[in-house]
């Protein structure tokens, strides 16, 4: 099989609930995030200033029509799978929807907790299963691997330094009444060793090169550049051929991969990037999420084209992974995330926090932790700015006044990076990386493993 060899959905009679997910994709790719969307950035200037005291939270997508339209052809495909039809494929299918519709309980409950209208009952109810939901999910911060993060983190930046100016005295004080104690930690950050980051580094290289050499290292791409580089690649893997497009979208800094709508986006807010960056940032978007779900569709596994239950820590770490090695640089993935989720939850021996009191303390964490010989406005601000758009990712869905609520859906990259890096160990040729890449799948699961071997074979013939 060639690298990016197109080969078209194998053709054959369809079960009653893969017929409706084709005819209704969503029914198992929604992703939460993107009924998500809100107008928080739309007040990030005058919030970093200070001109209002909190950031107002506003879902247009999240609305009692959208949980309904998406509630019926969910339940119509559940109840559709008839014992004849049952096999590996079709309860994988229902295992990926019932999934997606365990997320959309968790829309409903936020778009509750955000009306005002709802009594305060309804929303306190709400608010709580929002918080379960999520944390059944996604996952929840463990306070051990809190600490170890914070230790290394944190703790530094609040210990005075001789070489601190006025200002940075007065914030890393600001920063010590803000934070509570930090708890000793046995966890072990991951290291891998240097040779399997060199034995990756050939393999992905290899696979890889060809897909972003349309792009220049030192060349700056704005928005639209990015668009264009990211429909190249999405050429180069067939993805046109199955409808895939990339789109720019207004008010967004995302970039992103639905597979459900088979579309990339590049937010209009997005910063240039330099072109050496933006070829990670490619495979990681188009070598990863867009390239798995595009090879599971082509052998027609549509659950895992969309994501598989269970899939996503492993697809995010993959992804990120998939960067270091091709940099042939090892990064630690998803600390910031997993610290703001532990600060939230209060996991540093505090009680736990809102929008605002988690705001207060990443921005001078994220300022003082760059270690700067002198400290002006302008660093200030990009340290807010950093800060603000952390936070938004952590508590969206929520109003941002309820404590110890965020969605937890960004622990992932950090969640699975194990999982990943130790599935690197098993693979030694290019068909061991195809193994990876077959589908939105977890390889470390048995069952998920045994669908990307079928679908590696689908492909093969």
């Amino acid at each position: 099989m060639k690298r990016y060899e197109v080969i078209s959905t194998p053709e054959s009679k369809m079960s009653n609930i893969e017929q409706i997910v084709k005819d209704n994709p969503e029914t198992a790719g929604l992703q939460a995030y993107e009924y998500l969307r809100n107008t928080s950035n739309d007040q990030k200037q005058e919030y970093i200033k200070g001109n209002i005291p909190d950031v107002t939270f506003e879902y247009p997508y999240l609305t009692k029509e959208a949980i309904v339209d998406l509630k019926k052809p969910m339940l119509k495909a559940l109840t559709s799978l008839m014992p004849g039809e049952k096999n590996f494929q079709t309860n994988s299918m229902y295992d990926a929807i019932e999934y997606r519709y365990a997320e959309l309980f968790l829309l409903d409950m936020a778009r509750i907790m955000n009306n005002p209208k709802n009594s305060e009952s309804d929303i306190i109810q709400a608010e709580k299963l929002f918080k379960q939901s999520s944390e059944a999910l996604y996952g929840t911060p463990e306070k051990d691997i809190f600490s170890s993060i914070a230790s290394r983190t944190l703790a530094p930046n609040l210990i005075d330094k001789d070489t601190d100016n006025i200002q940075a005295t007065s914030i890393r004080s600001e920063l010590r009444n803000l934070v509570g104690n930090i708890s000793t930690s046995d966890h072990i950050k991951l290291s891998p060793s240097d040779e399997l980051i060199s034995k990756m580094h050939i393999l992905v290289k290899d696979k890889f090169d060809s897909l972003v050499d349309h792009i220049d290292e030192d060349d700056m791409y704005d928005t639209t550049g990015m668009v264009n580089a990211l429909n190249e690649a999405l050429i180069k893997i067939g993805g046109h051929e199955l409808g895939w497009a990339t789109v720019k979208r207004s008010n967004s800094s995302n970039l992103s991969v639905s597979a459900h709508q088979r579309e990339v986006e590049v937010g209009v807010n997005r910063k240039e990037i330099v072109g050496k960056e933006l070829k990670t940032k490619i495979i990681h978007e188009i070598g990863v999420h867009a390239l798995r779900s595009i090879n599971a569709e082509k052998a027609g596994w549509l659950s895992a084209a969309y994501g598989q239950d269970g899939y996503l820590n492993y697809e995010e770490s993959l992804g990120t992974a998939f960067e270091d090695v091709y940099n042939n640089k090892y990064k630690d993935r998803g600390e910031n995330y997993y610290l703001i989720a532990g600060l939230v939850y209060g996991q540093d021996n505090h009680e736990p926090r809102d929008f605002n009191e988690t705001y207060e303390i990443v921005w001078r964490n994220h300022l003082l932790g760059k270690n700067l010989p002198e400290i002006n406005e302008k660093d200030i601000e990009a340290a807010k700015i950093k800060a603000f758009n952390d936070c938004v990712r952590l508590f969206r869905g929520t109003t941002g006044k309820q404590k110890g609520v965020i969605l937890l859906k960004d622990l992932a990259y950090f969640q699975g990076q194990e999982s990943v890096w130790e599935s690197f160990k098993n693979v030694n040729n290019e068909e061991d990386l195809e193994l990876l890449l077959a589908g939105k799948l977890d390889i470390s699961k048995p069952d998920h493993k045994n669908i990307a071997k079928l679908i590696i074979e689908e492909l093969s013939k």
